[in-house]
């Protein structure tokens, strides 16, 4: 049994690990129905398996399946392989983006957590081992809906994503930003605060979408916001859609980020570093 615990909360009503582990099992058949409409083998330990058996897996090896799957088939090969479907998410994120106003409008998704015994530095090491492993692998394991991930050191993400569970993979670039386009005013004391700004990765295109994540240490553990802020004209399905991703996603993340354990090194390290982050933040 876990030492920890996690805490979901939409609207304030609680939802249950179940309920979170029933909807993402759903769109793991999602995928698998994809990948079986475009051909493509999914394995498990080696061996292809049927649509039929990848519709029978219990959740913990489906996650491996279509993980070692995605890692196989490797981030150029994706690439070509969601070419068509990239074409038609850039037409309609375009047109979402034509007919909304910067920060004007924008329709809030907003899923708040609170673990017991995962920190905000055990959170921290984590997003550091994404990016360190820069793989299909693990952001496979994260979300089924996480096609393609690569990082760069500027703290850009590229993504290909069904973004909200919402028709076709989106290919986007996920830019860091800074409180000048922050959609929300931050609760009080909030320690670390993500912004960022989305963008059509291959035509260069501004979505108008913004995503805010405030984190703040608790005597416990960590509270968090996470927060999606879609443009005026985006239909309202992806703002629900997205704060199911999110749960799927931060569950999974604060799981793995239970066993990142930081040393008295890394301790002092990025206690100096979330520090430096909310005296800058509390500047701007």
């Amino acid at each position: 049994m876990s030492n920890y615990r996690i805490t979901f909360k939409v609207a304030g009503k609680i939802v249950t690990a179940a309920k979170i582990r029933e909807v993402e099992l759903e769109r793991y058949h999602h995928v698998f129905k994809v990948f079986n409409k475009k051909n493509i083998s999914i394995t498990l330990k080696g061996r292809p398996l049927t649509t039929a058996e990848l519709l029978h897996l219990p959740l913990a090896d489906a996650k491996i399946a279509l993980a070692e799957t995605r890692e196989a088939i490797g981030k150029a090969k994706t690439l070509s392989l969601f070419a068509p479907e990239i074409e038609k998410s850039n037409k309609m994120w375009r047109e979402i983006a034509e007919n909304s106003q910067a920060n004007q409008n924008l329709q809030a998704g907003i899923v708040e957590v609170e673990t017991h015994n995962i920190s905000l530095l055990q959170f921290m090491l984590f997003n550091q081992l994404l990016v360190k492993k820069n793989n299909l692998y693990l952001p496979s394991i994260i979300h089924p809906e996480h096609y393609y991930f690569d990082a760069n050191r500027k703290g850009v993400q590229t993504i290909i994503e069904t973004f909200g569970m919402y028709q076709e993979p989106s290919y986007l670039d996920l830019r860091p930003s800074n409180a000048s386009v922050a959609p929300i005013k931050p609760d009080p004391n909030v320690d670390l605060i993500m912004i960022g700004k989305t963008f059509l990765k291959s035509l260069n295109i501004d979505t108008k979408l913004i995503g805010m994540h405030q984190l703040t240490q608790t005597d416990a553990g960590m509270r968090v916001k996470l927060g999606v802020f879609l443009p005026e004209a985006a239909p309202k399905e992806i703002v629900t859609g997205h704060q199911w991703h999110l749960m799927i996603e931060f569950n999974n993340g604060l799981q793995i980020a239970a066993n990142q354990h930081p040393d008295a090194v890394q301790k002092i390290l990025l206690q100096q570093t979330i520090k430096h982050l909310k005296n800058k933040q509390q500047s701007n």
